[in-house]
């Protein structure tokens, strides 16, 4: 069905109205191109939070309407962004958090491997860039880690970003693809592709069974059928975070009706995790 109200697909977020963080997906209205109020939309801490608020009376627009609606072409960043910020790993705050548990070449190969960056936008700042299987850049999420830990800094806010952000390009369409995406190029359909959620948590895992190529979701959200249609042909098995097994097992029922080959672990279920616990935790936890 195509709605006339729709949940905005850029990247831009507001205010939640329940959990006053910046994670708010708001509707927008297909005939006019405006936002509805400010308090219809979803949060996307789906598990910290739950808000959606939903427009009553969402009618099916005529067709009239809808072949009047032109989908935005995604934008790409130029290839010279890789070779401006993936380096100066010294001062990359998990490049150095890695260092505790791996040596330094494999750190630094998993980092060139992964097109990896270092940003100043926070001190010590991570670049996650995400490349296609095209080699397009589509995008790079920056966020901030702390050096002693490895966690990500949520405090006085979250530290996290977008690339197109930092270098303020206003009309830069964001479309995102799984984190790593560019390394199956390299692999044969009979390979085992492993999806986490998070970022850190693919590379880690690749340093420790680089035997699989690991990809990442980068949100719960993102464990959809439209970023995982590359790997339509491919052996994969999906690591949900702890809680989060029957939501990404139900659409993985969904994607293995339409053909695709997903295996859902529940292997963080049964550990004794706090909620939204990952692998790493895991391992760190043994």
């Amino acid at each position: 069905m195509n709605y006339r109200y729709v949940l905005d697909g850029s990247s831009k977020k507001y205010v939640c109205p329940k959990c006053s963080k910046k994670s708010f997906v708001r509707y927008l209205d297909k005939q006019d191109g405006g936002y509805l109020k400010s308090t219809l939309g979803r949060c996307d801490r789906e598990s910290k939070c739950g808000y959606f608020s939903k427009p009553y009376g969402n009618s099916v627009l005529s067709y009239d309407v809808i072949h009047k609606i032109v989908p935005q072409k995604p934008t790409y960043h130029d290839d010279d962004l890789l070779f401006k910020y993936c380096n100066n790993y010294a001062s990359n705050n998990l490049f150095n958090y890695l260092l505790k548990h791996f040596n330094f070449g494999q750190v630094l190969e998993v980092f060139k491997n992964y097109h990896i960056g270092t940003c100043s936008y926070w001190k010590g700042a991570t670049v996650f860039f995400q490349m296609d299987m095209e080699k397009r850049l589509r995008g790079g999420k920056v966020m901030q880690y702390t050096e002693h830990t490895g966690k990500r800094v949520k405090k006085p806010y979250n530290r996290i970003s977008w690339m197109h952000k930092v270098l303020q390009l206003d009309n830069f369409i964001l479309h995102q693809c799984l984190f790593g995406l560019h390394n199956i190029i390299d692999c044969n359909t009979f390979s085992t592709v492993c999806i986490t959620e998070s970022e850190k948590t693919a590379i880690v895992m690749s340093l420790m069974f680089p035997e699989y190529t690991w990809l990442a979701t980068g949100s719960k959200s993102n464990f959809k059928e439209s970023l995982l249609q590359p790997l339509k042909e491919y052996n994969i098995i999906a690591y949900p975070d702890k809680t989060e097994f029957n939501d990404w097992n139900n659409k993985c029922k969904d994607l293995n009706g339409q053909g695709y080959h997903i295996n859902c672990s529940d292997l963080l279920e049964s550990q004794v995790l706090k909620e939204g616990g990952d692998l790493v935790d895991l391992v760190i936890s043994m």
